[in-house]
């Protein structure tokens, strides 16, 4: 089926001589396997990784990591890597978002005191005009933008002594908005950053309803992991979300959400990774069960077997055309997403090094 055959390729953390790196790995689904296509040459841990895009092509990025505050470009189409230039500071686990042709690094857990995530909190790169790397003979920076808000920016003696704990918990690119939430039990409500205008606004009061990135599924509909009351994963791990900001001259922006959950022939969706695969399709990733052999320092996954379940909503030009006629009275009036799914089962032999714990794939990302 043609709405499964985009490819998808993976970001596992390896360990290699007790220094971590990251391998490329790519799905083929017809095939039933998984191979490895690069090797990154990153050797801290803590980097995060997007899929950039613009008219030159499709890129893995990868930022962040230990006190080199790396950038590493991948080309899947060429096979090459490329160095990018560094970030203003470091960040261990960057937010990482990909909006046109930008990447957006936000810090994911700001600090004011050294030596790791302390300012510029936020900082985006381009794409525009191909690979950012003098590799490629473009010398193109970091560009610093304003902190969201709720970040420590502002604070009293007493608080640099003793600073807050800010966290960013769910965020997603809603139209020409970055829009994020902070940790619940910190500050409660959802910022949105305006691309072009480079300004923050508090747009809801609430944070938002799901947890990591709402990954995009054409138009408004996005799809994430819901959290229940509690602020922790739901038992139903994806739910369909249509998001959109409300904009008037005479007030600031506020964002409309609602909410519709996925019907699946299993119980649930587990809430690995998603992966956006065209308008109205989505794919999860998880392990399953894999043979091991032991080393003496390490635990060495052997065999690795991945489960891509790739999900198309087969009723999603009526939610779209509910929400749209409706706007938030929808949530009332629309049945529950209605979605076809297919798994594939890929196995890879030898797959040296993997981290032993539940999830070493650390990105999804289709090109």
């Amino acid at each position: 089926m043609s709405e499964f055959v985009k490819p998808v390729y993976l970001v596992a953390a390896r360990e290699v001589e007790q220094k971590a790196q990251y391998s490329v790995l790519k799905i083929d689904a017809d095939a039933g396997d998984v191979r490895t296509v690069a090797e990154l040459p990153g050797d801290e841990r803590g980097m995060s990784f997007v899929a950039a895009h613009s008219n030159h092509g499709s890129w893995i990025v990868g930022v962040g990591g230990g006190l080199r505050a790396n950038t590493i470009i991948f080309d899947p189409s060429t096979l090459k890597t490329f160095h990018g230039p560094r970030l203003g500071y470091p960040k261990h686990k960057p937010v990482l978002i990909s909006h046109g042709t930008e990447v957006y690094a936000i810090s994911g857990r700001p600090k004011v005191k050294p030596y790791m995530d302390c300012e510029p909190w936020f900082e985006c790169l381009s794409f525009k005009d191909g690979v950012p790397s003098k590799e490629c003979g473009r010398l193109v920076s970091w560009r610093h933008l304003p902190p969201p808000p709720f970040f420590p920016c502002l604070i009293d003696p007493y608080e640099f002594r003793h600073p807050p704990e800010i966290s960013v918990s769910s965020y997603a690119a809603v139209g020409s908005y970055i829009v994020l939430s902070p940790e619940p039990a910190l500050v409660a409500g959802t910022y949105a950053f305006h691309v072009v205008n480079k300004t923050w606004d508090k747009v809801h009061d609430k944070n938002l309803p799901f947890l990591g990135q709402a990954v995009p599924l054409g138009g408004s509909l996005f799809v994430a992991c819901p959290i229940s009351n509690n602020s922790i994963a739901a038992s139903t791990s994806a739910s369909v979300f249509h998001m959109d900001i409300n904009f008037s001259v005479v007030s600031t922006p506020s964002l409309s959400i609602q909410e519709f959950k996925v019907v699946t022939s299993e119980d649930n969706v587990p809430w690995p990774l998603f992966c956006p695969m065209g308008k109205g399709s989505f794919c999860c990733i998880r392990l399953g069960h894999s043979r091991r052999r032991h080393r003496h320092k390490s635990n060495y996954l052997k065999d690795v077997k991945v489960i891509s379940t790739a999900f198309r909503i087969k009723n999603i030009e009526t939610i779209m055309t509910n929400c749209q006629s409706h706007g938030a009275k929808a949530k009332d009036l629309l049945p529950a997403v209605q979605v076809k799914e297919r798994s594939h089962t890929c196995e890879s032999k030898g797959l040296l090094g993997l981290l032993d714990s539940v999830i070493p794939v650390v990105a999804v990302l289709s090109m």
